[in-house]
């Protein structure tokens, strides 16, 4: 299953490592120490304003979207179809 995070991306959600606020994220000092060393594998889907950032096995992706919505798309994705 793939999950829409902003633009025209779908990442798949087997990928996925974490989803963090971007907040948070700047606050940290351990966060700024990751994006510092994984400069050349982020990817920037924002175009005015970075809500989210989306953690995967090979890139980090700054996303649009909150970090609420993309927890909900998940959870939406990983529900059994039948009970």
């Amino acid at each position: 299953m793939y999950v829409h995070i902003g633009e025209d991306t779908m990442i798949r959600m087997n990928d996925f490592v974490a989803i963090m606020d971007v907040q948070v994220a700047e606050a940290s000092l351990i966060m700024e120490q990751f994006m510092k060393d994984n400069d050349n594998g982020i990817v920037d889907l924002c175009q005015t304003n970075c809500k989210s950032m989306v953690i995967t096995d090979f890139k980090v992706y700054l996303s649009p979207l909150s970090s609420a919505t993309l927890k909900r798309r998940t959870e939406k994705m990983s529900k059994p179809i039948f009970k």
